[in-house]
């Protein structure tokens, strides 16, 4: 099973998996329907918390990307090298970005 079906073994990790689904897809009526289910689960601070996963996750992935460590495919090569840019790399190309 996969997604907000997968078992788990943490609690709430249905409502977890699907929020974080939804956040991933960038699906704003699935994102309202699976964060009011998350907050009768674990509260408003607990959709904070979880929010603030998913966040730090894309983050680390993209700036991991900008230094020339390929890891989400999905994300185009300008925004790749836009965080790049942003942490003082831009004078780099993408193959002396890689080979650091």
């Amino acid at each position: 099973m996969a997604g907000a079906e997968a078992e788990t073994g943490v609690t709430h990790g249905a409502a977890l998996l699907a929020y974080t689904d939804a956040v991933m897809a960038d699906d704003a009526s699935a994102i309202a329907r699976t964060r009011d289910a998350l907050a009768a689960a674990v509260g408003p601070d607990g959709v904070w918390d979880t929010a603030c996963v998913i966040l730090m996750f894309n983050v680390v992935d993209r700036v991991a990307d900008a230094t020339g460590i390929p890891i989400d495919e999905g994300i185009t090569r300008d925004m790749r090298y836009e965080i790049g840019k942003e942490l003082g790399m831009g004078h780099l190309t993408p193959e002396e970005r890689a080979s650091r």
